[in-house]
């Protein structure tokens, strides 16, 4: 089984997923990740807790489509 870590909303700190690299990537098609939605301001997520907008970055691992928080 693959290591995994949580990563956190930066504005309230609970986890909004669960990422299998070091590199805090969410695969956009694993079934169990977030959905990551897009607007005329790019990409983002939403927390399920606080309801905060996440901007998120696309990403390539591996060959496959993937998202992490913008810096």
């Amino acid at each position: 089984m693959l290591p995994t870590h949580d990563v956190d909303c930066p504005k309230c700190g609970k986890r909004i997923y669960t990422a299998l690299s070091l590199e805090d990537v969410v695969a956009a098609d694993a079934p169990a990740s977030p959905r990551v939605e897009s607007d005329a301001q790019g990409d983002y997520l939403r927390c399920p807790h606080c309801t905060t907008r996440i901007a998120m970055k696309r990403v390539t691992i591996k060959g496959r489509l993937g998202f992490r928080v913008a810096d």
